[in-house]
C-alpha cells in the first residue's frame, strides 16, 4: 500500500474566485485546497490541519495579514500575499518552510507559477521521503 503525498494550501481571502488560477493549479497537482475569509476561520482551520502553501489577498475579514504571519511562523509553511496592481497580481513571498522572506522581490503571474511548481516539488518529495 503507497501513501500519497497530500499537499495541503490555504486560501485566504474575501472570496474563492480570487484564487481561480491558483485554486487550478493546486487542483492539477492533486492538492487540498481550502478556503477562509475571517481570522476566526482562519484560527479554526490551523487548530484542524497543518498547511503547506497558504496563499492571502491582502483583505482579512477581522485580522490582519501580520497576525496571520504570527499564527504560521515556524510551522512548514510557505506563504505568499497578493498585491493588486494594474494588470493583475503580484505576489509577495512571506514565509519560506516557516521562515521569514519579506523583502525578497515580488513574483508576477508567470513567475509565480513556476515557483508553485518548484515548492509544490518540494514539499511533495519532502513529505512522501521515508524516516530515518
Amino acid at each position: 500500500m503507497t501513501c500519497k503525498a497530500v499537499v495541503r494550501v490555504l486560501l485566504v481571502g474575501e472570496e474563492p474566485r480570487e484564487f481561480f488560477l491558483s485554486r487550478q493549479l493546486f487542483e492539477r497537482s492533486d492538492c487540498q485546497c481550502h478556503f477562509a475569509k475571517s481570522e476566526r476561520e482562519i484560527a479554526e482551520m490551523l487548530i484542524a490541519t497543518e498547511f503547506d502553501i497558504v496563499l492571502s489577498t491582502h483583505r482579512i475579514s477581522g485580522g490582519s495579514i501580520h497576525q496571520l504571519v504570527a499564527l504560521l511562523s515556524g510551522s512548514r509553511a510557505s506563504m505568499f500575499y497578493s498585491l493588486r496592481v494594474e494588470e493583475g497580481y503580484w505576489w509577495l513571498p512571506v514565509l519560506r518552510l516557516g521562515k521569514e522572506c519579506l523583502g525578497t522581490p515580488a513574483l508576477r503571474g508567470g513567475e509565480f507559477v513556476h515557483v508553485l511548481d518548484q515548492l509544490l516539488m518540494r514539499i511533495k518529495s519532502t513529505i512522501a521521503a521515508p524516516l530515518p
